[in-house]
């Protein structure tokens, strides 16, 4: 400790009528003034129900308020809940505008005409199929008249080598 330090707490200690050759000096590494620490707050108990068995009545007045301020929580949402199905009885209620429902007509038209399309294209389809299975009929049919073919005439070509 400096002189300094030692003077302060000599000072502190000094009482009217005390020496101060009898004040024991402190040899402690921890500055003077310093508080301890403080504990951490804990959270109040106020708003929890008051539950001792010594005191019955004032047990159940804790619970009524508690019962009460249930009460008045249910009441307002159920409050809320009818006003929202009151608003959709009446939203319900309005017809469709026009213009809603003309581009409803317009989008089931375009949807209808679509479909009639795609029935014509399956149709176009189906009809390219048969055309398909027709020329590869034909093609594997003339494929083996033109083997045929080739071949009676290597055998002959065959046979005017040999004479």
């Amino acid at each position: 400790m400096t002189k300094e330090n030692l003077q302060k707490e000599l000072k502190e200690k000094v009482k009217e009528g005390v020496k101060p050759s009898k004040i024991k000096k402190s040899r402690s590494a921890e500055p003077i003034g310093l508080t301890p620490p403080v504990p951490p707050l804990q959270r109040s108990k106020s708003n929890e129900p008051f539950t001792d068995p010594k005191y019955p009545y004032t047990t159940l007045i804790s619970q009524q308020e508690e019962l009460d301020k249930l009460k008045k929580e249910t009441q307002a949402k159920s409050d809320t809940i009818a006003l929202l199905r009151k608003k959709i009885g009446e939203l319900e209620k309005i017809p469709p505008r026009p213009l809603l429902v003309d581009q409803l007509k317009e989008k089931q038209q375009e949807i209808e005409a679509l479909r009639k399309q795609g029935e014509d294209s399956a149709q176009q389809i189906e009809n390219l199929r048969e055309q398909l299975a027709q020329k590869s009929t034909e093609l594997s049919t003339l494929k083996q008249e033109q083997s045929a073919l080739l071949d009676t005439n290597l055998t002959l070509k065959h046979q005017a080598l040999k004479d």
